[in-house]
């Protein structure tokens, strides 16, 4: 009798590691099936498959970066940008030239600056830029947010790079051009704006109106702007000079 009750124990005490054993291979199963099922478009399916992996193994970082991929296809940037981060922490070697976490962040911070969040776009670019520090747009979109800011030398110094990295945008010549001019070197904007219809003469309509829209934030920033430095000089009494102005060093 108590041999068998031995055996028993034994057999008790081997079933909780073969147990845990699995766990692992039930989560890469549902990884596995949620890349599938990614593949074939079924989005809300693979993140069901991703949320069971994670259940079972809560540090699998694959799963946070496929269920943030499949979340930034289906449109939530911030839950994706959520999603990269975590997989990161888990493993720092996937945000290493990542091109959909670099995306993810210049969406979110394209979006901001539009909506001129100008702290939250160049926090989101300076991420960009982090992980993959030759990605010519992240320039480009970052000097654009220094433009509007008002911070037009940080703005060339972004686009420069951004042209080193890639020549072919006429965009950038054209944003370049303004940030010249608004500096009073009308020569340099002028070369500009001919380099950059020189690239594309048919996007002469489309370069117009893409300044005509950044005219228009960088106004509204400075109507903004204004209204921050009255405020101040109501509840101090005073006439402060600069308040409300942001200066920040772009981050390398």
């Amino acid at each position: 009798m108590k041999r068998f009750l031995f055996i028993a124990i034994l057999g008790l005490l081997a079933c909780p590691p073969n147990a845990s054993a699995q766990q692992p291979q039930s989560a890469k199963k549902y990884l596995r099936q949620g890349v599938e099922r990614f593949s074939k478009g079924d989005i809300a399916g693979a993140i069901v498959d991703y949320d069971r992996a994670l259940t079972i193994d809560p540090r699998l970082a694959d799963a946070y970066l496929n269920r943030g991929k499949a979340k930034r296809a289906g449109g939530d940037l911030d839950g994706a940008i959520t999603d990269y981060e975590t997989a990161c922490e888990l493993d720092p070697q996937l945000a290493t030239n990542n091109h959909d976490i670099t995306e993810a962040y210049l969406n979110r911070g394209y979006i901001r600056s539009n909506q001129l969040d100008l702290d939250g776009a160049l926090t989101d670019f300076d991420r960009a830029i982090k992980i993959n520090p030759n990605d010519a747009e992240a320039y480009f979109k970052r000097g654009r947010a220094f433009l509007i800011e008002g911070n037009a030398k940080f703005a060339i110094a972004d686009f420069d790079k951004s042209i080193s990295l890639d020549d072919r945008n006429p965009l950038v010549y054209a944003e370049r051009g303004f940030a010249h001019q608004t500096q009073g070197q009308a020569g340099e904007a002028q070369k500009d704006f001919e380099r950059g219809l020189k690239l594309n003469n048919d996007l002469r309509l489309m370069l117009d109106l893409h300044l005509l829209d950044l005219q228009m934030q960088i106004k509204e920033m400075r109507r903004r702007q204004a209204a921050i430095q009255r405020n101040i000089a109501r509840l101090t009494l005073g006439n402060p000079t600069d308040a409300g102005f942001p200066r920040r060093a772009p981050a390398v």
